[in-house]
């Protein structure tokens, strides 16, 4: 089983159902690995399922992708089902592995995502942000984009700030009370292919909470809000391609 991205685990209906609204919105721009969000997530989720190789040793053979977002779910592979992270739709001991790719971070409880992946699966690979980690380019994007009138949507404030789930502490106690052992939390960097202002502004436009925004914006209103943003990175980012600070939980 593959968990994926978006999961409220316990947030309202409203703030759910904005939420997964979003991800569809934004699902487009997240298939093409070469570039927005997907170019800069393909690398962290290469270094998430090598975490999780000595898991998979013990033969999982097919994939279920679960996750709240039907559009995120149309261009993934594994057969898809439409999901929360904490009331899967799974019987106990359903998989081998379950893999979690920035899941963990966007949950009100980690306790609560991990005991139920602890129900379903053997075995955990999970990734979060490390602790602390950004970068320049999304505090100059995200500034430059307030100035065309962007303001994160309800879901986001509510939800993003789930720095817990990257905190190694944090991540190890948690799968140990959920039952996991065998329980490993590091922080690994990871490069990614993004380095030019333009490269940056297309990962942070791709990500969901940038959708209602982009919709309210004619198509000059969203170029002139593309080059302000572009300036403003360049005239932030430090020299080189973008690395990311993520931790990784493997238990079993």
């Amino acid at each position: 089983m593959v968990g994926d991205r978006i999961r409220t685990g316990g947030g309202t209906a409203e703030l759910t159902a904005e939420l997964r609204a979003d991800y569809d919105a934004a699902a487009g721009d997240w298939a093409s690995g070469q570039t927005g969000p997907g170019a800069m997530y393909a690398p962290l989720a290469r270094s998430l399922v090598a975490a999780g190789r000595a898991a998979l040793a013990a033969g999982a053979r097919r994939v279920v992708a679960a996750d709240l977002s039907e559009g995120m779910l149309r261009r993934g592979r594994g057969t898809p089902v439409v999901a929360d992270a904490v009331a899967l739709p799974f019987r106990d001991g359903r998989f081998d592995l379950v893999l979690a790719a920035f899941c963990l971070n966007h949950l009100d409880r980690v306790e609560d995502g991990l005991a139920e992946a602890r129900r379903v699966g053997a075995a955990i690979a999970a990734s979060a942000f490390a602790p602390g980690w950004t970068h320049p380019a999304k505090d100059a994007a995200d500034g430059a984009f307030r100035s065309f009138g962007y303001r994160p949507p309800d879901w986001y404030t509510t939800l993003a700030p789930g720095s817990r789930a990257g905190h190694p502490e944090t991540l190890a106690e948690s799968a140990a009370a959920a039952g996991f052992t065998r329980v490993q939390v590091r922080t690994v960097s990871v490069p990614t292919a993004l380095a030019t202002p333009a490269e940056l502004v297309s990962w942070r436009l791709g990500m969901a909470h940038y959708a209602p925004f982009l919709r309210s914006l004619d198509p000059a209103g969203r170029g002139a809000a593309r080059r302000a943003a572009e300036r403003a990175v360049a005239a932030a980012m430090p020299d080189g391609p973008l690395v990311v600070s993520m931790a990784v939980l493997t238990a079993s």
